[in-house]
């Protein structure tokens, strides 16, 4: 029994390990509060690029970028379709379908960068494929950060369009 205390305790400090090492951190937006514990998920990215669609944990070099990720949610009938428009500054969320989360919160994730790599051409975006403890969350809320969200205009439906295959 005390062998597997012991483990336990060992294991426990291997998680916090990497905040305690971080000199330098990246973000992860999300409308979960509580996350103990990043795991990799499988994306699904419309742009098709190198990066975009793995099984990992994403993060955002600039807290605005991954607060932006948290501000939509989807519709009453589970759609939401969204990218972003990078060449708005700051960087903007298009929303197509779903909703603006307004009035609710918005939870901003600090991650370890060293357990990261950057997304292949996306300055943007980093990859990890490991699991990890976050090493800080702010509760924030989404009404302070609607800059960083649009409806979807005739320009931005063509070009979703164009990229994702669909009809909208």
């Amino acid at each position: 029994m005390k062998l597997l205390l012991e483990n336990w305790r060992k294991y426990l400090n291997e998680q916090e390990e990497p905040c305690a090492e971080a000199t330098e951190f990246v973000w992860h937006g999300s409308k979960t509060g509580g996350i103990k514990m990043f795991e990799p998920r499988q994306a699904h990215d419309v742009g098709g690029g190198e990066g975009q669609s793995e099984k990992a944990v994403y993060a955002a070099y600039d807290p605005n970028f991954a607060i932006a990720m948290g501000l939509t949610e989807p519709d009453e009938n589970g759609d939401e379709d969204k990218f972003i428009d990078h060449e708005k500054k700051p960087l903007q969320i298009v929303l197509l379908k779903g909703r603006i989360r307004e009035g609710q919160k918005i939870y901003l994730y600090k991650l370890p960068k060293q357990l990261f790599e950057q997304v292949p051409g996306n300055e943007n975006e980093a990859l990890s494929k490991v699991a990890m403890r976050p090493c800080e969350v702010k509760e924030l809320n989404v009404d302070d950060y609607l800059n960083l969200v649009r409806v979807a205009t005739d320009e931005d439906r063509a070009y979703w369009n164009k990229h994702s295959g669909g009809s909208q």
